[in-house]
């Protein structure tokens, strides 16, 4: 093999050595003799005497100069009560074997494993990670591909997303799906020009604008004044002369780059697309936020910058230690995608010691402020491919993948998510592909649970948007789940839906605003905590109670999933349990039956109050029992249900009830193991006897 012109600080013994026979990765794994333990065969060895070795590594040669910081040590060490002699050194790299993995044709693997002999007397090993950057021409032959840290350069933009892109759409059925639906060349209202780098301007999109690919942004707006927002004083100028990016922050700045970058025109985001002060028109384009985001070619996640103003273009820190080594790598001659290489590539093998996580993975690298942030998750759900500048990585996500992939690290896939296209079909009538009580529609059902846990972790600049931030996914699975849609629940899994509560409450912190102007007591989105759910609708669970009426009032008609104006109600058909409560322990005593609720976790009967309020009387409801699948199929296992408890006639008042209504508000959940509660009895009809109709607020 013709070798191609040697680096500089490169010795000529290891180029034309170690480095022509690529670190011998490529040869047999190396292995110990069974007739001699300190025997070594197979990889690649050669032969320096230690002066010369030692010489070039003080003339600058990178590789001689790697042994010497990693082998130099030892030596000292082992003849220690005496200068070191000049010796004869014998290095010998590769694979260690037996193998820990089979590797792909033409890959390297992972490990580099070196030996170094000193003389006859010492022997020497390290094994070193062997990786490249996933721009680097060497990354083609690595199966550890690093993170690029310079996420804004284009060449990194080119390499990650546009090679990425043009697979998505060759590859994806189901993301050329998206683009298509509803109508293939709908549009925003409007959009960004980023044609002209000097001025960028605001444009309303018309009919006649076919087949025009956007890029859409998903970030945080932050805390501050927010003085760049298209408002109806300064639309016309927008429109007419254009805005100077350099008076616009910084995170849309970058976005406008990464537009231009990756060659396109046209960017949708919501402060500049959307009149901010025109109540109208931001509730008209609100009600299009599934379309905005299914529609756009690609979504910029700005997932680092926690305000508009940060940017997210900033290197990322390096993914290799301190100690890492690059190192040339002559790569092989051989064809790649099917293109005829015209030279030999050289590119830079990192050599780095094992780090503690090796292998393991991280979700770490993922966490981020578009994570935090309530209004991005509908986002990054809906958005047919993303593009996410992370913490550590830029990294790539789409419906056919909704996980974050990283292109290196151990693993690959990172922070898989509970997506929406991966398990509602994105074509077909929901009857025939999820009917009711389907498999496919409990499975949707709980991804519903999912993410409404996930978003309820998520922060608000305004708690007035609990419902609307949100609207679009509830808009995407109303087919399936709805078509009526309760605050946050659903009427064919009401009584599933009802049984959520606070994951994790703090003594003394209220958890819902007094009189609940957001949603009804009984709707999760009534509280800014994080909250989980004691059940998910599957075969063992079964209803004792049903919901006969309900009223919910939109705050706009045009929003069918948005916010709610206060006074809706439920009523329920079920037992109300009276439970008086001391302290942290409650106690009914209903047909013949005593039994004890606490607060604690460890009891199989246990309370979880939304409010740190102090109540002495409270109702349990039971809602959904827990029936056996086993050999003792029926046989319940435990009952789930409500804390209600008499509503103040304040807020009665405020809703318009009439003065003596039974009207209650929710206060919590609870859960009982039913072989504790009723050891002899298989049937639920003992709770269920005393059924009335009873109103929630």
């Amino acid at each position: 093999m013709e070798l191609p012109p040697r680096p500089h600080n490169i010795c000529a013994l290891a180029w034309e050595s170690v480095f022509a026979a690529r670190f011998g990765l490529f040869q047999n794994p190396m292995e110990i003799s069974d007739e001699d333990e300190e025997h070594w065969t197979g990889g690649y060895t050669y032969t320096v005497s230690s002066v010369v070795w030692l010489e070039c590594a003080l003339s600058g040669c990178l590789w001689c100069r790697f042994l010497e910081k990693h082998f130099l040590k030892h030596i000292r060490s082992w003849f220690s009560d005496t200068p070191i002699p000049n010796k004869t050194v014998d290095v010998r790299v590769g694979e260690r074997a037996p193998r820990s993995e089979i590797h792909p044709p033409g890959k390297l693997p992972r490990w580099l494993l070196v030996i170094l002999s000193y003389g006859e007397e010492a022997q020497f090993e390290e094994e070193f990670r062997a990786s490249a950057y996933a721009d680097d021409p060497a990354a083609d032959y690595v199966q550890n591909v690093s993170p690029i840290p310079y996420v804004g350069a284009p060449h990194a933009l080119q390499y990650m997303a546009k090679v990425w892109m043009e697979d998505c759409a060759k590859e994806h059925e189901v993301c050329r799906q998206l683009g298509t639906l509803d109508s293939g060349d709908w549009l925003p209202t409007r959009l960004i020009d980023c044609s002209d780098p000097g001025h960028v301007r605001i444009i309303e999109t018309n009919e006649k604008m076919h087949g025009v690919r956007y890029v859409a942004l998903s970030y945080v707006w932050g805390t501050g004044s927010q003085a760049h927002r298209t408002t109806t004083a300064n639309l016309s100028a927008r429109t007419r002369v254009g805005i100077a990016p350099e008076t616009l922050p910084q995170t849309i700045r970058d976005a406008i780059y990464v537009t231009r970058t990756l060659e396109f025109r046209f960017l949708w985001l919501d402060s500049l697309c959307i009149i901010q002060d025109s109540a109208e028109d931001k509730h008209r384009e609100v009600a299009s936020m599934a379309r905005v985001y299914r529609h756009a070619y690609l979504t910029i996640d700005a997932a680092t910058a926690a305000s508009v103003e940060e940017g997210f273009l900033q290197d990322r820190p390096p993914f290799h230690s301190r100690d890492a080594t690059f190192l040339p790598f002559i790569c092989p001659a051989s064809p790649r995608d099917g293109e005829v290489q015209s030279e030999v590539r050289v590119g830079n093998l990192c050599l780095d010691l094992p780090r503690p996580d090796d292998g393991s993975g991280s979700d770490e690298v993922f966490e981020n402020e578009t994570g935090r942030r309530g209004w991005c998750l509908q986002e990054r759900l809906l958005s047919t491919r993303s593009l996410i500048f992370g913490e550590s990585a830029l990294s790539v996500e789409c419906q056919a993948r909704p996980a974050a992939f990283c292109v290196g690290l151990d693993r690959n896939i990172y922070q898989v998510h509970a997506g929406l296209y991966d398990i509602v079909p994105v074509s077909g009538p929901a009857a025939v592909s999820a009917p009711p009580g389907s498999d496919n529609w409990m499975k949707i059902h709980r991804r519903w649970q999912e993410l409404v846990q996930d978003y309820s972790r998520r922060s608000l600049t305004y708690a007035s948007d609990k419902l609307l931030a949100c609207a679009a996914i509830a808009e995407v699975l109303a087919p399936y789940l709805g078509p009526n849609y309760l605050a946050g629940l659903w009427p064919n899994t009401v009584l599933f839906d009802l049984l959520w509560h606070i994951w994790d409450g703090s003594p003394g912190l209220r958890a819902r605003p007094r009189g609940y102007p957001y949603a009804p007591s009984w709707s999760w989105a009534s509280t800014h905590r994080r909250i989980t759910f004691l059940a998910s609708v599957h075969g063992a669970l079964q209803p004792i109670a049903e919901a006969v009426n309900h009223s919910i009032t939109l705050q706009d008609s045009n929003l069918q999933f948005g916010p709610v104006q206060p006074g809706g109600y439920l009523t329920l058909h079920a037992a109300f349990l009276l439970c008086k409560w001391c302290g942290n322990v409650g106690k009914i005593e209903h047909q013949q039956h005593a039994f004890e609720f606490s607060r604690s976790s460890y009891s199989p009967s246990i309370c979880y109050f939304d409010d740190d309020a102090d109540l002495q009387d409270v109702f349990l409801v039971p809602l959904v029992v827990e029936r056996e699948l086993g050999p003792e199929k029926g046989r319940c296992r435990a009952v789930y249900g409500m804390l209600v408890a008499q509503a103040e006639w304040s807020i009665c008042q405020s809703a318009r009830f009439h003065e003596h209504s039974q009207v209650y508000q929710r206060v919590g959940v609870w859960s009982y193991e039913w072989a504790l509660w009723v050891p002899r009895n298989e049937d639920a009809g003992e709770m269920s006897s005393d059924f009335e109709a009873y109103t929630l607020y």
